[in-house]
């Protein structure tokens, strides 16, 4: 028998209708995935129930599609260097943690929905922090969620932005190839999906940064500019927003206290992460996703996200403002 959390009842009929998710097939389609991982050589992964549940439930319980993903998870994490630097928590993390910048909100949108992050840009010091900063430790969280969030991996995520007082010098440090890397690892690497960004508060100045953003996603019409607070509630609605933005789903201070708590808690794991990977000497084939070792990640041969929908390229030149 499987083990892994059981399932809110909501969320348990968005896996069943969804994600193809039978609860009796649930343990073999486990044992199949990690014996697969553990016949690699050039592949050191985890393999406990729960990491490996997550990857199935995003694949739809499709096995060459898990088994891409997670190739590709651990290839990029092998490469990107320059991005994750050290696996281990350090006082940058905390530090980020503490200022405020990021939430994630108690309250998905409803049982079986999608998680909410709530991010203040206007809170980054640029003087400690650097974009490169800011990305690993939204790597961090999004670790932790793959292991403890089942909402995120089941419905998605939805990602709110103030883009109030974003500082300048943080601009100048997103570029193209940044995001490119960046955004790689988000759409191939971890087992969630964006069902939309809503931005509020952007300059012009940051509407130029949010074109270059809609380069690279993947879903470019999930991104909507918010001219006002007022229409960011009435999209969302109010009790899903943060208290100190008008709404009723937990307060800053609130979800900066868990997420610090959960920073320790995995102090271990992250540890321990250092040791997974890939070693490019061992692999016998030529990979289907991944970089050769020193290359920058590609996007996989067939993308292994299944619940992206193919949008007219002309569409993606439009900017929603709402």
């Amino acid at each position: 028998m499987s083990q892994i959390r059981p399932l809110a009842p909501e969320l348990a009929a968005v896996a069943r209708t969804e994600l193809n998710e039978v609860e009796t097939d649930i343990a073999s389609k486990i044992i199949e995935l990690r014996r697969w991982i553990e016949e690699q050589p050039y592949l050191t992964a985890r393999t406990d129930d729960q990491f490996l549940v997550g990857f199935l439930r995003f694949c739809k319980y499709n096995m060459d599609d898990a088994k891409k993903r997670i190739d590709y998870y651990y290839t990029y994490k092998t490469t990107a260097g320059d991005l994750l630097k050290s696996r281990r928590i350090d006082d940058k993390v905390f530090g980020i943690c503490r200022a405020g910048i990021f939430a994630t909100l108690p309250k998905p949108v409803g049982p079986g929905g999608p998680r909410i992050h709530f991010t203040r840009m206007g809170l980054i010091d640029t003087s400690l922090y650097t974009a490169k900063d800011i990305f690993r430790f939204i790597m961090f969280r999004s670790e932790i969620e793959a292991n403890t969030d089942d909402n995120w991996i089941i419905s998605g995520v939805l990602e709110i932005i103030d883009f109030s007082k974003i500082p300048y010098a943080l601009l100048r440090q997103f570029e193209a190839n940044l995001f490119k890397k960046m955004a790689a690892f988000l759409e191939y690497g971890v087992p969630t999906n964006l069902v939309g960004t809503h931005i509020v508060n952007a300059s012009m100045d940051a509407q130029i940064i949010l074109n270059l953003v809609r380069l690279v996603m993947k879903q470019r019409e999930l991104l909507h500019i918010h001219s006002t607070l007022e229409s960011l509630q009435k999209a969302i609605g109010k009790e899903y927003l943060p208290v100190e933005y008008g709404g009723n789903n937990g307060t800053y201070e609130e979800a900066m206290a868990n997420f610090e708590q959960q920073l320790n808690d995995f102090s271990d794991y992250f540890d321990e992460d250092e040791k997974y990977g890939v070693d490019e000497t061992l692999r016998q084939v030529e990979p289907t996703v991944g970089p050769a070792a020193n290359k920058t990640p590609p996007t996989p041969v067939s993308p292994p996200s299944p619940k992206c929908v193919s949008v007219p390229e002309e569409s993606f030149r439009k900017l929603n403002i709402d």
